[in-house]
């Protein structure tokens, strides 16, 4: 694989239009005025948490400013719209990120793109370079980097996407005009994934654990936080009257939830933080759980806040490889107490 664009979604998916991306209207607005005032950097630094439309805001940036139907905005249907979607335009060239099996993007995938970005624009329009996960650029890769963001070629852009910063050069980061990308609202979520066809509650309850993510909400497993997340919870309301058998019954089926066990323990973490939540800020808080708002643990701020830190730890206790069964079990023990 070489640092040429790729198809980065199926040719069903819609185009990425700068028109189609919700809940990153600042950032859009900012690039528009830019470019309506003839401003535009010839290098940014798109920086955010995974998954809230950086990358996407960089590939319809490319093609709102080679489409000439719909300037800046896009038409999704000429000739530009439909290569640069398909991660086949000549003028475009997109690193996603390591080569496969690699760590790091490497020297070799950053000087290919820099050939690229020297050829002559076959469009007329700028040439486009786009850097995702750009945290994984070596020092090398890096250094390589500072000669085109120093000397850029021509009527260049160059866009790196990032979702942790400090990890590039200062040297970098001063060379690049800085967006920072937000975390949408449960309810844009919600709006990305009926749009993808997950309607109605279930889509609002992924939507409540995707932490302000669309690309995370459609990574979620539906089903298992629409009904299984309801089957677990209600386990916890009863907690209290349990024998050890029951407990230890709970932990063994709680073990089970192999593909689910990390989701599984931070949906318990939920139903503590959001009772916690409730204790603090009344019943008009938000919570991740309203569906099951009714069937909390009871108020106490200080019962629920040592249940949350009580799960925490189980869930760093695995991650340290700790014995599943028993983790899970004493876990139960000390939410008992």
């Amino acid at each position: 694989m070489s640092a040429r664009s790729t198809p980065q979604r199926p040719a069903s998916d819609p185009p990425p239009r700068l028109a189609d991306i919700h809940g990153q209207e600042r950032a859009i607005g900012f690039l528009r005025r830019a470019w309506e005032g003839g401003r535009l950097a010839h290098a940014y630094l798109f920086t955010g948490p995974a998954g809230v439309g950086k990358l996407t805001t960089a590939r319809a940036l490319a093609m709102g400013l080679h489409c000439d139907a719909i300037p800046f905005d896009a038409c999704g249907a000429c000739g530009s719209c439909r290569t640069i979607t398909a991660g086949t335009n000549a003028d475009v060239r997109t690193i996603l990120g390591p080569l496969a099996g690699k760590r790091d993007i490497s020297i070799d995938q950053i000087r290919e793109l820099q050939r690229e970005l020297a050829f002559r624009s076959l469009s007329g329009h700028a040439k486009i370079g786009i850097v995702n996960d750009a945290e994984h650029l070596t020092l090398q890769a890096q250094n390589a980097l500072l000669k085109t963001l120093e000397e850029p070629e021509g009527d260049s852009l160059l866009v790196l996407v990032s979702v942790n910063s400090a990890s590039l050069a200062p040297t970098i980061l001063s060379r690049c005009q800085r967006l920072t990308f937000s975390p949408l609202p449960a309810a844009a979520v919600t709006q990305v994934l009926e749009r993808h066809g997950r309607c109605g509650p279930d889509a609002a309850v992924v939507a409540a654990y995707a932490e302000g993510s669309p690309g995370r909400a459609l990574g979620l497993d539906t089903d298992f936080f629409s009904s299984r997340r309801r089957e677990i919870l209600s386990h916890f309301g009863g907690l209290r009257s349990m024998e050890f058998g029951q407990l230890a019954n709970l932990a063994a089926e709680i073990t089970g939830e192999e593909e689910n066990l990390t989701d599984t323990l931070n949906v318990i973490a939920s139903w503590y933080r959001d009772a916690l939540r409730r204790d603090v800020l009344g019943d008009a808080a938000a919570l991740q759980n309203e569906d099951l708002a009714d069937r909390l643990p009871e108020p106490g701020v200080r019962e629920n806040l040592r249940n949350l830190e009580t799960t925490y730890d189980t869930i760093n206790a695995l991650r340290r490889n700790a014995n599943r069964n028993l983790a899970l079990i004493n876990m139960l023990l000390r939410l008992t107490e």
